[in-house]
């Protein structure tokens, strides 16, 4: 467990440094979508927004690795027991 949590702090150290160089400009179909004047209309709306400043991006990214973990954690023990 003690390698487990090690990593874990790797992945939000590399996170932390990696976060505030993400670019904000649109991606390939965004940028095409704004060129031919198409507007985006999603069936989903995510509950949380992954916020404007480098502390709210940060939360965020911490919020959605903790999940991932806890989600394929529980799912590697439900599939060792079976």
């Amino acid at each position: 467990m003690r390698n487990v949590v090690k990593g874990i702090l790797i992945i939000l150290a590399i996170l932390a440094i990696v976060l505030p160089l993400a670019s904000s400009n649109p991606d390939g179909l965004e940028a095409t979508m704004e060129k031919v004047g198409l507007e985006e209309k999603p069936i989903y709306h995510a509950p949380l927004d992954y916020g404007e400043t480098w502390g709210q991006g940060m939360i965020a990214g911490i919020i959605g690795i903790t999940l991932a973990f806890v989600i394929g954690y529980g799912m590697a023990k439900l599939a060792k027991g079976a």
